[in-house]
Formats: structure tokens, C-alpha cells, sequence
């Protein structure tokens, strides 16, 4: 019988202790293109956040109160309170602070507005979330710069408003 050398054998039994099953790496999540569009557009807390539900278009509709009567159309007319601001959180438009509501043929709205205002009812608030080519795509609109997302905060005072007689 051939004896093995005794450093020949401590090199195997080295090289042996190295071969334990090692723990898979960490899953790191990958996010999709639309999440990476969204932190863009939105910053990384909205993009994140749970309770916004996200269309296929990157609009993005919170429901923070659902209001009461039927859906808004798209013929209808609406008076709201809303703030709207950038993802730095510039404020672009706030109608509390100018002291009156603003009142709205939907079909007249951006398109992002227009489709998120058919999931509110009188009385309705929500946050909703505008990428760029819902919104005003590359064109600078007051203290909007181009390609820029936006967001809303809105509340529906009235569809349909009687409206209001100047005395």
C-alpha cells in the first residue's frame, strides 16, 4: 500500500473544507421599465407607494375619498379644488390658495386628468399621477418645464354645477 504524503493530504482535506454548499446570493428585485419610468416621472416615494393604482400608461390614481352618484362623464362639466405640483415639490397651481375653484369641461383636460376624473363621483377626492405624454408631453406650460410628470391633488365640488349668477 503507497502512503500519502502528510502535506498531500492536509491540501485535500483543505481544499475539501472549501467545498461546502455556499447560501445563493441575495435576490436583488429588478424593477421593471414602468417602475424606472415612474420614479422618473414621480420620484421614488409615489412610484413605491402601494395604494396608487398604476394603468398600463404610467397614470397613476390614488382614491382618497370616493365621493357619492354616478361616475363622471367625459360630457360632463366639473368644479374642483386642486393642487397641482412637480416631483421636487414645486407647486404649479393651487386653486385654494387663488380663493376659487376651478370649473372644467372634462373633455377639455389634459388627457392623464380627463381619464383619471372618470373614476371620481361628486364629492370625490383623489391623487392622481400624470407621466409626460398624458400631461403636456414636451411643451413648457407656465412653471411646467417639458417632459415633465405631474401630480394632483383633487377634490370634485360639483358635476354639472348649476352655474352662478353674478348679482
Amino acid at each position: 500500500m503507497k502512503r500519502v504524503p502528510a502535506i498531500s493530504l492536509l491540501a485535500m482535506l483543505l481544499a475539501l473544507a472549501g467545498c461546502e454548499p455556499q447560501p445563493p446570493p441575495p435576490i436583488v428585485p429588478v424593477k421593471s421599465a414602468a417602475e424606472i419610468r415612474r420614479e422618473e416621472y414621480f420620484g421614488p416615494a409615489i412610484a413605491a407607494d402601494p395604494s396608487i393604482a398604476w394603468r398600463s400608461s404610467n397614470l397613476g390614481i390614488k382614491i382618497i375619498a370616493a365621493g357619492a352618484g354616478p361616475l363622471i362623464q367625459l360630457q360632463d362639466r366639473v368644479r374642483v379644488h386642486y393642487t397641482g405640483r412637480l416631483k421636487d415639490g414645486t407647486v404649479f397651481a393651487d386653486t385654494r390658495e387663488q380663493g376659487k375653484p376651478s370649473l372644467f369641461p372634462v373633455n377639455g383636460l389634459i388627457p392623464g386628468w380627463s381619464a383619471a376624473m372618470l373614476t371620481l363621483r361628486a364629492g370625490g377626492q383623489a391623487l392622481i399621477c400624470v407621466p409626460p405624454h398624458l400631461g403636456y408631453g414636451g411643451i413648457r406650460s407656465g412653471k411646467i418645464p417639458p417632459f415633465s410628470g405631474l401630480i394632483f391633488e383633487i377634490e370634485v365640488l360639483g358635476v354639472n354645477p348649476v352655474p352662478e349668477v353674478k348679482p
